[in-house]
């Protein structure tokens, strides 16, 4: 699956009959407006068009735009437009295109998002919170919701130097975390790679690809308890790095969280990960990481995820040290 935005792509007349097939009065004003090709008149000349996709397949889709249908407002920007098709109902694609429009959101240096909806329930999932009642621009009632961009979490995007970029058809969104205990050691896991990356030994925070239906913090407890065999408390976020494997054409949303051990239990590795990995828990102290990601930058793919994990481990070691965590 993918996130792309409808104005980059060289395939717009196939995603706008995708967009008329939504049944919904809503959907069909924005067909409206992307095929009379008005629509950045209504939204303004920087919005864009979301849309997860798989394949051909529309999955759902949202605007990330100024103006939205509450109107007079100086309130902006608006997350808009938003809408899954039923067979895809259930499974929290919603929180993944969102996900997408809070990054985006960031890298504008906005504090706060805005969605006008008359569903109760939903958005408050996804950490919105209702801010007021609002009429349309057709005078009809609307929830008002507003959620916060936090400023002190990190956004670093990067691109991969080590393999040529031919194209990119598909995304993994990620689930991480630098895993403390309380007496100043970290955890991670050491992988034994011999596949087409190369062979190569490595060091990367424990976490894995997030499971239909699931949210961050579900996968990153889940994948913690499965490769070191803890319990944790995820104490915060501290960013995402975007990324890219242009050897498997993929872009990396990593979701990285700080968690604090609570308890110790037993561990439920895959097959692939027994066999293939070689996968094995590392305690490090915060030197001895920083030492071990530098001594393993001399493969491609070490460089890749040393280039990713450095600057968390580091922001890390920064919130632990200012809190009494």
């Amino acid at each position: 699956m993918r996130v792309i935005n409808y104005f980059d792509s060289d395939k717009q007349d196939h995603w706008l009959s995708e967009i008329k097939r939504a049944d919904w009065d809503a959907a069909r004003f924005l067909y409206e407006l992307l095929s009379k090709g008005t629509f950045f008149d209504a939204t303004g000349k920087h919005s864009k068009v979301m849309m997860l996709t798989d394949g051909d397949e529309l999955i759902s889709f949202c605007t990330y735009a100024e103006k939205d249908d509450i109107q007079p407002t100086e309130l902006t920007p608006w997350m808009g437009f938003v809408y899954t098709f039923p067979e895809y109902r259930g499974h929290h694609y919603c929180g993944r295109l969102m996900e997408e429009i809070e990054r985006l959101a960031k890298k504008d240096g906005v504090s706060e998002l805005y969605i006008s909806t008359n569903h109760t329930g939903l958005y408050e999932k996804y950490g919105c919170e209702f801010k007021t009642d609002m009429n349309d621009m057709h005078g009809e009632p609307s929830r008002v919701y507003a959620k916060k961009i936090p400023d002190d979490e990190l956004l670093i995007e990067l691109s991969d130097m080590e393999w040529p970029l031919e194209y990119i058809d598909h995304d993994r969104r990620i689930a991480r975390a630098i895993v403390f205990d309380g007496g100043g050691n970290y955890y991670f896991v050491r992988a034994e790679r011999d596949d087409d990356f190369g062979k190569a030994t490595l060091i990367e925070t424990s976490g894995g690809g997030v499971e239909s239906g699931e949210d961050l913090y579900t996968a990153i407890k889940r994948e913690l308890k499965e490769e070191l065999g803890v319990e944790v408390e995820a104490v915060c976020k501290i960013g995402t790095v975007v990324d890219y494997y242009n050897l498997i054409h993929r872009r990396n949303l990593n979701n990285y969280f700080l968690c604090k051990i609570v308890s110790f239990g037993e561990k439920h590795l895959t097959r692939d990960e027994i066999e293939d990995f070689h996968l094995s828990t590392l305690k490090l102290t915060y030197e001895e990481a920083i030492k071990e990601y530098e001594n393993r930058r001399e493969t491609r793919l070490g460089r890749l995820i040393s280039n990713r994990e450095l600057p968390i481990l580091k922001k890390a070691h920064e919130i632990i040290n200012r809190g009494s965590l």
